[in-house]
């Protein structure tokens, strides 16, 4: 299936609707469970493996441990403009080895990742945004941080009886007798979104890209290697909030990426180089934001006046809670500030339509999201800062949540590490003819 079919909008209510049948994210981690033996039980996961035409094993097992890359921002159509402008890059060679999916909605971190550790949709999982409102809590949840919106604490909810099932509905597949060691920032090491992600497998923190690659060649070489390697890289995604989707940006970080998977070819006995899996992914592309553009909620007495709880989910995919007997009330207010191309669904629309994925749903869900859905164009968002908290030292020039394809298309690179990597002989990066200094 081509990029433009996974993005055709729905009959339903015009809008795209990622392909949780067999060709998205958490579709991987299905397949992972079916190929490498782990104890596959009536719904768990949830989702079917991926299409007969996208697995990378072709049905059998694995001769080697599997290595999934997951690099944060990573989308597909930024990747094919990188081979475009760049004809001897590493976007040109992986894209031989690549086909488009989709992410999840909304297209954001801590609902994609939690997809990829579960193979859930958002709907079966319960994680449906950045900041979450948790019941069992009573608050909007910023989910990487698992603290309430506005307390400057991290991990405030991580108690002793804390445990990724008051998260997450669905447990990750480590728990489903798969083997397996998480490589992510060492700042991460013990956070309760890494539990919730990683719960199962063996967490190894790294420094730095060269630390991340000199981790792959350890655990991949060590005496009992494990059968799955879950590797994250967050430079890309990082950088993009700060400048923006910049083309020089993507081209210099997949150089990066690629620098780290030679040099893990390179310090890998042949045979595992030419045999250990290597999938190459993103949990979502980005697109430009403009602070103009941006719905501001918290600078909006009327709007909040209307709301039983602060906005939750992303600033490009935000839900709304009424007040009890508001919600007709609330609806036309945010009609009456949308601009064009802007939506609101209502939740149980969105549910229906299938944006969250098919059921069993979390039997929070509902309540989780509240009662009514806004989508922007980008470059527009949904800005809500907590009143008295800290601003940014920033702006925010890059983002993702929505359902634009530059968000919701990521590649799927398929290969090893011998076949993805750059070869020995291929000649480096031209130097351009201009440069753009500066933020975009």
């Amino acid at each position: 299936m081509e990029a433009d079919q996974l993005v055709r909008p729905d009959s339903r209510f015009g809008l795209p609707v990622p392909a949780y049948d067999g060709r998205s994210l958490p579709n991987i981690a299905s397949s992972l469970v079916q190929r490498l033996g782990g104890s596959v039980r009536p719904g768990r996961p949830p989702l079917p493996g991926l299409s007969d035409d996208l697995d990378p094993f072709h049905g059998r097992r694995p001769e080697a441990p599997v290595v999934v890359l997951l690099v944060d921002g990573l989308g597909w159509n930024a990747l094919r403009a990188s081979a475009t402008r760049w004809p001897g890059g590493p976007a040109a060679r992986w894209l031989t080895q690549a086909r488009p999916i989709t992410s999840v909605f909304p297209t954001t971190t801590t609902v994609a990742l939690t997809s990829l550790s579960t193979g859930a949709a958002p709907g079966q999982h319960g994680v449906v945004g950045h900041r979450l409102y948790l019941p069992h809590f009573g608050a909007v949840v910023e989910v990487l941080r698992m603290s309430p919106l506005g307390v400057r604490s991290p991990e405030t909810l991580v108690g002793p009886e804390w445990s990724p099932a008051l998260v997450s509905g669905v447990p990750s597949i480590f728990r489903d007798g798969i083997r397996g060691v998480a490589l992510s920032r060492d700042r991460f090491e013990g956070t309760g979104f890494t539990r919730l992600i990683y719960d199962g497998a063996t967490f190894v923190p790294f420094a730095t890209s060269s630390d991340l690659a000199l981790s792959l060649v350890d655990v991949l070489t060590g005496p009992n290697p494990p059968s799955l390697v879950f590797a994250y890289a967050d430079d890309m995604d990082v950088a993009m909030h700060l400048r923006g989707p910049h083309p020089g940006l993507v081209d210099l970080e997949l150089e990066r990426l690629d620098l780290v998977l030679s040099f893990v070819r390179d310090h890998l006995p042949p045979p595992l180089a030419d045999t250990v899996t290597l999938l190459v992914t993103g949990d979502h592309g980005q697109v430009p934001m403009e602070d103009s553009r941006q719905l501001v909620a918290d600078r909006d007495q009327q709007l909040l006046s209307l709301l039983s709880r602060p906005p939750s989910g992303d600033r490009r995919a935000t839900f709304f809670a009424a007040r009890r007997g508001e919600l007709s009330t609330l609806r036309e207010a945010l009609d009456e500030r949308l601009p064009p191309g802007g939506r609101v669904l209502e939740v149980p629309e969105a549910i229906e339509g299938g944006l969250f994925g098919p059921p069993p749903f979390h039997p929070e869900l509902s309540e989780r999201l509240g009662d009514l859905l806004v989508l922007l164009p980008s470059p527009g968002g949904v800005n809500y800062t907590v009143p008295g908290s800290r601003p940014r030292t920033h702006a925010m020039r890059g983002a993702h949540g929505g359902l634009e394809a530059d968000e919701l298309l990521v590649p799927l690179v398929a290969g090893t590490f011998s076949s993805v990597s750059k070869p020995a002989d291929e000649p480096g990066r031209p130097v351009p003819a201009t440069s753009s200094r500066g933020r975009t």
